[in-house]
């Protein structure tokens, strides 16, 4: 996140959702899907979080992090494109992958989170919201969605905002019906389970409370304005836009600092920003209609027998990104009897 303003906090009122919603056949499968070992992996090991690395424009690590990113959108089979920028001499990346929507792809919702950091590891800031974003994109780019849906990874937000308001300028024509950016999301030390959404249009923030609610079990503060992350320059183009964000953001000791990294004792909650990454996952599904199908419908053809067996263990065999059923990054037995299970129980 770019800037504390506490004064923000003023006013806030707590939202309880918990069954106002139901969760939605679709959205049910997808967050199954969310797996806190997938997660671990893109924060740990992919995102260049360890102490001594940066992400700062200009460091060590920035391209390589970028790079990253852009191949898992690529790897997923999404249509994927970096969307270049100037700014003081400097060339900004935004790491853009899309999955058209089937029966309106003129409506697009995007969910994205920014990958540079303040010349530090940025575990929680912000790498805790990219792996999400990484995450979400992993499970929804095996199904359809009737609404287009970009992932979108932010670049020079530490800057000023400078990726998402590009971008933001450049699709200002776009039909975006809903932006969500994931900024810190990973900073829970006792465990509370709850988040803050801040923005200027209240219904996509009930709604995405809701999602926390149903799908996370993450109870949220709904807040106002906080011009500090990703969502303010949609907000500013007049769109629905929201941020979401941990709730000890205020209070997190290693904000923009050297130890913000996955190495420091006690720190990064992955449980907590699983549950978060949930969240945003089933309000993504909800919104824009993706046609999810039972996991253990390996082939795709509506129902769940043998046949699907046989196509997982082809994939599997094969090394197939497919065969990587419980999506910790490698191809093991592992897979196999996390397929089983599913298959066994139907779904």
């Amino acid at each position: 996140m770019q800037t504390r303003h506490s004064a923000a906090m003023a006013g806030a009122f707590c939202l309880a959702l918990a069954g106002t919603i139901l969760a939605s056949p679709p959205g049910d499968t997808v967050v199954e899907q969310i797996s806190e070992v997938s997660y671990r992996n893109f924060l740990d090991n992919l995102l260049f979080t360890h102490l001594g690395d940066s992400r700062g424009i200009g460091g060590a690590d920035h391209h390589a992090a970028r790079d990253n990113i852009h191949d898992l959108f690529l790897s997923y089979g999404l249509e994927t494109d970096f969307e270049t920028f100037s700014y003081s001499g400097t060339t900004g990346f935004n790491v853009v992958a899309e999955l058209t929507g089937t029966t309106r792809p003129g409506d697009i919702y995007i969910i994205g989170a920014h990958y540079d950091s303040v010349s530090n590891p940025g575990a929680d800031d912000n790498a805790s919201g990219v792996a999400g974003v990484l995450e979400v994109a992993r499970i929804l780019s095996q199904y359809e969605s009737e609404a287009t849906i970009r992932f979108i990874a932010f670049d020079m937000e530490e800057l000023g905002l400078i990726g998402s308001s590009d971008y933001a300028s450049d699709h200002r024509n776009d039909n975006i019906r809903g932006m969500i950016s994931m900024d810190m999301i990973a900073y829970d030390p006792n465990d509370q389970g709850r988040a803050r959404l801040y923005g200027r249009t209240t219904p996509i923030k009930q709604a995405l409370a809701a999602a926390l609610t149903e799908y996370g079990g993450i109870t949220s503060s709904l807040l106002g304005a906080l011009d500090a992350s990703d969502h303010a320059p949609f907000e500013q183009r007049g769109f629905s836009a929201c941020l979401i964000i941990e709730n000890d953001v205020w209070n997190n000791p290693y904000y923009h600092q050297w130890n913000d990294s996955v190495d420091t004792p006690g720190y990064i909650n992955y449980t907590y920003a699983t549950d978060m990454t949930r969240g945003v996952a089933g309000w993504l599904v909800d919104a824009a209609g993706v046609l999810a199908f039972c996991a253990a419908d390996f082939n795709g053809d509506g129902a769940v027998d043998t046949l699907d067996v046989l196509s997982f263990l082809n994939a599997w065999n094969a090394g197939d990104p497919k065969g990587d059923f419980n999506g910790d990054g490698v191809h093991n037995t592992l897979d196999v009897l996390a397929f089983l299970n599913a298959w066994s129980a139907g779904c």
